[in-house]
């Protein structure tokens, strides 16, 4: 007997063929049996007439290290369709904490209600075994953790036995479950590395069959010199390379796309492996100190808004600002303050929400000394939407066949602590969205392009075995969709939405969702 059958589904099976009208029947977690018209008896049967059935999709660029120990039911995700995370990425992983890592690691997770109680990424994840969650997870382990474990939060260069130890911490957290080193070259430390010292740590998680995922150094300005480092990277650590959330911020920069195509193509001819992840909307989302030059940066958080609150400090950067307004437009990619909403300031939530303009004029202030006041009062951890995309690129990169979709988002819930604070919609609406604007809507992607997008092609860049596809012998992780009403529902101003027309949701032959309902299942696999 099997454990579920679903009926009278149009298969989208994942690897961009046409759809086409079958049974799908799951068995102990898996697909075994994929026909026309399958009579076996079954447990549970769902009638999947006027849906599609798709793999579950894979998000590859996400950041719900904490946030699902904290709500295990991954409610944002798993009702988008998300049914395997990648969490580790832009440089920052859940381990190991040692030293530095460990302070800034521990202030990030009281914000979310979170004890840690783990060191190593092995621990991590065994706790997330233990505790169980609702989707699959994937770990990478992160360049400015292991940087920040070793050589703090300093613009300082590592002695040979400094990166010998680095080293060592990737070895050890390869052999504990990662899939892969990620970077984010863009925020400190691991903007203080030089390029020779990732290409050490790239090499020992190549040797293990990782992958380099990086959140690379500049997307504005230096964005073509920051993908060349990427590649330059995955040459000599002879490692597959994934550019996480590809785009061209700042106006000044939108006219690049055909050159940044262009170097992305020619990568496999220089025996480069390369493939990007894209979030499909036309803003950012990160912490506001980064727009502040790097020698601000410096020391992590607390750190951070401890020097602003120096009168020298902030007269230096108002000269900064004044002088060198450009790269400061360069760096964070606006044009004015209008282009930054703040979205998470957990010491003054009635600023979430509102442009830093209209928090200035409010309060009768200069926009820079609003800014810098809020990294102050919240001891560095203030979060910001950036508007700073053209529409237009959006679109061309999700196009190309190198770009995958990808959220850039977390795990979060309309209720409980992980709804304190605002967010960028891509946490809710990312898959949906892809779905049902840019496929339903724009006709940018055919339905079974975009599915594989969302599900095979991350499969096997991340080499997750029996994942992504619809086949006899693969994990059950399905996701059935109506492909004429599916739709994302979160905007800027409104993010805790949750998408529409995904009624179900299987995860390892356990249905998650079930007519839009959460089952408070947990049946996610750490793979």
């Amino acid at each position: 007997m099997l454990d579920i059958l679903i009926k009278n589904g149009v298969i989208l099976d994942g690897t961009g063929k046409p759809p086409i009208r079958a049974d799908v029947g799951v068995s102990q977690g898996r697909i075994t049996v994929l026909a026309k018209d399958i009579e076996q008896e079954a447990v549970s049967t769902i009638d999947a007439s006027g849906l599609h059935v798709a793999p579950g999709f894979i998000d590859p660029h996400t950041h719900s290290e904490l946030t699902l120990l904290a709500n295990p039911k991954a409610e944002s995700k798993i009702r988008q369709g998300v049914t395997t995370e990648i969490v580790g990425n832009c440089g920052g992983s859940p381990g190991p904490l040692i030293g530095a890592a460990m302070e800034e690691a521990r202030v990030a997770a009281e914000i979310v209600g979170v004890d840690i109680t783990w060191a190593s990424l092995g621990d991590y994840l065994e706790r997330i075994k233990r505790q169980g969650t609702a989707l699959n997870v994937v770990a990478l382990v992160g360049h400015n953790t292991i940087r920040g474990a070793v050589l703090g939060f300093e613009d300082v260069q590592p002695s040979p036995e400094q990166q010998a130890e680095m080293e060592q911490l990737v070895a050890d957290a390869m052999e504990q479950g990662a899939r892969g080193l990620s970077a984010g070259l863009f925020y400190p430390p691991g903007y203080y590395a030089h390029t020779d010292e990732v290409i050490g740590l790239a090499k020992v998680a190549a040797h293990y069959d990782g992958i380099y995922a990086s959140h690379i150094r500049s997307e504005t300005d230096r964005l073509f010199e920051a993908v060349e480092e990427s590649i330059q990277i995955g040459k000599q650590a002879e490692i597959a390379v994934q550019i996480s959330h590809i785009k061209l911020e700042g106006y000044r920069n939108w006219g690049g796309i055909d050159r940044l195509v262009d170097i992305l193509e020619n990568a496999g001819s220089r025996g480069v492996s390369v493939g990007c992840d894209q979030y499909p909307y036309d803003a950012g989302m990160s912490w506001l100190a980064y727009i502040l030059p790097y020698w601000a940066q410096t020391g992590g958080a607390k750190a951070v808004a401890k020097r602003l609150s120096d009168t020298e400090v902030r007269t230096r950067l108002r000269n900064d600002w004044e002088e060198n307004r450009s790269q400061w437009e360069e760096r964070s990619g606006m044009h004015d303050w209008n282009d930054i909403l703040i979205t998470g300031c957990h010491t003054r939530p009635e600023v979430q929400g509102k442009r830093v303009a209209e928090i200035a004029s409010e309060e009768d202030k200069d926009p820079l000394d609003t800014a810098l006041d809020l990294i102050v009062i919240s001891e560095g951890h203030v979060e910001c939407v950036c508007f700073g995309q053209l529409e237009a690129n959006v679109r061309a990169l999700l196009r190309h066949p190198l770009v995958v979709v990808g959220s850039d988002g977390e795990s979060l819930a309309p209720y409980g602590i992980l709804a304190q604070s605002m967010t960028h919609p891509r946490s809710y609406g990312t898959f949906p969205r892809v779905l049902g604007h840019y496929v339903g809507q724009e006709k940018v992607l055919s339905l079974e392009e975009a599915v594989k997008k969302m599900t095979s092609v991350t499969a096997t860049r991340f080499g997750l075995t029996d994942r992504g596809m619809i086949r006899e012998g693969a994990w059950a992780d399905l996701v059935l969709f109506d492909a004429h009403t599916v739709v994302d529902k979160a905007t800027y101003t409104n993010p805790h939405e949750y998408p529409t027309g995904i009624p179900y949701v299987i995860v390892n032959g356990v249905v998650v969702i079930d007519q839009d309902r959460h089952t408070n299942a947990l049946p996610g696999q750490v793979l």
